[in-house]
């Protein structure tokens, strides 16, 4: 059993005046950078590195991956905010429940493009997931412009920096965070701390298992896993899985060997195969549904939904202006 010692005084010091470091300068990132001591970098993930020993990853490959320069930590992933019930307010009938950035002509156009420059593709996903076309080309397209943006963060340094949330240093960080937001009363306060403390812990058991699947997949990626960049919540590709949704759903649309989320075959097939599985059907309601266990989200739901019937409605116009009838002979002749 590896074990590893709690942070003595000169490292809470050295945490400590970190943390204090990225409150004071208000960064949007900040690396480690500053750790050209490999113990001290070391030490500052201990507490992730005993988690994932005692879920049974092999400490040699927890230290590598740990000493890789290209790891880093990242003040932005382990920023987490919370609400207060006086900052639920019902939604405004005057505030929209589409993505209205992503949803005009121009989208609609790109969509109907994919579909065509892709349709063998789509309909062998359709044929085997039974999905259809037009809903996998404006779900990808909400997800990352159809491959166009797949994001710039180093994934496992994502997970790695999230899994500690639930460090002290780090739960007063995002409760002073919070509180600077929120401006929360004596009352509220309390309702607060006991929020950000809840969701700081499911949060870093969150990342440390999505950590754990990123070891036990390593082989099925294409790439090394710390060459894996994607959104700064950890979802990597053009359809924007995270590891656990890669071990379950990913597929090999194009049956070269390899589960690549950033070749578009398959993507579009894992995506197919993830929507299939969470229950896609015919009737509108099953398709939300399932379109809503990709992304929580009703507005992401309804954007897709009202992309897919735009770009459906405009096939079907183009495809009705484009039908060549008969020369029928004039009366008389």
């Amino acid at each position: 059993m590896f074990s590893i010692k709690k942070y003595g005084f000169l490292s809470t010091i050295f945490i400590s005046l970190f943390v204090v470091g990225v409150i004071s300068t208000n960064k949007e990132s900040y690396s480690l950078r500053t750790l050209e001591n490999q113990d001290q970098k070391i030490e500052f993930f201990s507490p992730v590195i005993q988690k994932l020993v005692d879920k049974g990853i092999p400490y040699e490959f927890v230290l590598a991956l740990i000493q890789d320069s290209s790891v880093n930590f990242n003040e932005r992933y382990v920023q987490l905010d919370v609400s207060l019930r006086k900052s639920q307010q019902p939604s405004s009938p005057a505030k929209s429940n589409i993505y209205e950035k992503l949803v005009n002509d121009e989208a609609v156009s790109k969509i109907i493009k994919f579909i065509k420059n892709n349709r063998a593709i789509l309909d062998s996903a359709q044929s085997k997931y039974s999905v259809h076309p037009e809903i996998l080309a404006s779900l990808l397209w909400v997800e990352t412009r159809h491959g166009e943006y797949l994001g710039n963060h180093q994934v496992v340094s994502v997970y790695l920096s999230l899994a500690l949330a639930d460090q002290n240093d780090f739960i007063e960080f995002n409760l002073k965070r919070n509180k600077d937001k929120l401006k929360p009363t004596k009352k509220e306060l309390v309702e607060l701390k006991e929020k950000l403390l809840q969701r700081s812990k499911t949060k870093a058991n969150w990342a440390v298992n999505e950590l754990v699947s990123i070891y036990k997949n390593k082989d099925k990626f294409p790439m090394p896993i710390t060459q894996i960049y994607g959104s700064w919540a950890g979802a990597f590709g053009i359809s924007q899985f995270i590891p656990s949704s890669f071990a379950r759903w990913a597929k090999d649309g194009n049956n070269d060997g390899y589960f690549n989320l950033f070749d578009l075959e398959d993507a579009i097939h894992s995506a197919a195969h993830y929507l299939n599985k969470h229950g896609f059907g015919p009737s509108e309601e099953q398709q939300r549904k399932a379109i809503y266990s990709y992304n929580h989200s009703n507005t992401y739901v309804n954007t897709i939904m009202l992309l897919a019937k735009k770009a459906t409605e405009k096939m079907n116009l183009v495809d009705t202006n484009q039908i060549t009838l008969p020369t029928l002979p004039l009366i008389g002749e």
